[in-house]
């Protein structure tokens, strides 16, 4: 291989810092709400894609709804367990939170056979009966649906980070947990996924 290698940088802090000061400065020009400002720049940061700025949301007093939820301990659910990997063992340890993930779990397994529904749907049931009321979603529209579901009979949620990935029910389970009343942020459309729901709780997890 002929030619000069460019100078990188290498150390770790400095190529987050600089990355973070790109995009704040980019987003500078964005009508983000201020409260989410934050919340942006760590999805845009996550996803290397600055459009995504324009499609998160919020609704219900998202944000301070999120700050109470955590500094109220306990667990987060994930909906899978890349997800759970990705959220800040750190800032959970900080706030006395806990992420949790029961996709593998036999119970999951059993309920999904018997219902005929998908175990991210089964997992859903489990955690609101183990008493966790966080939950964040960033693969599966059918649990997000069947958390909305069982909120409207009764159950209860706390935070929502509503950020499933797909072409089959993605955007309308994100439309509908907007008209839920359920306090939470999400990315509007098929966008989502695992790492930009993580990097959402990130944010928020900082702020509170």
């Amino acid at each position: 291989m002929s030619g000069v290698r460019p100078e990188y940088e290498k150390n770790p802090a400095n190529i987050e810092a600089r990355s973070f000061e790109i995009i704040r400065s980019a987003l500078s020009c964005y009508a983000i709400a201020p409260d989410l400002f934050d919340v942006a720049v760590r999805v845009v940061h996550a996803g290397g894609d600055f459009s995504l700025a324009s499609l998160i949301g919020s609704k219900n007093n998202a944000i301070e709804s999120a700050r109470k939820a955590f500094a109220s301990g306990g667990r987060i659910f994930c909906d899978v367990e890349m997800l759970k990997a990705g959220i800040s063992r750190e800032e959970c340890s900080r706030l006395g939170l806990e992420t949790v993930c029961f996709i593998h779990d036999e119970e999951t397994a059993r309920r999904a056979k018997d219902e005929g529904v998908t175990r991210a749907m089964a997992s859903v049931g489990i955690a609101l009966e183990r008493g966790v009321r966080i939950f964040a979603f960033g693969n599966a529209p059918s649990a997000l649906f069947r958390l909305l579901e069982l909120c409207e009979h009764g159950a209860q949620a706390d935070f929502v980070c509503g950020m499933p990935v797909g072409f089959v029910g993605a955007a309308d389970s994100k439309e509908a947990l907007m008209a839920s009343g359920i306090p939470s942020v999400f990315i509007r459309g098929p966008r989502g996924g695992s790492g930009l729901c993580a990097a959402s709780m990130n944010a928020l997890l900082r702020m509170a």
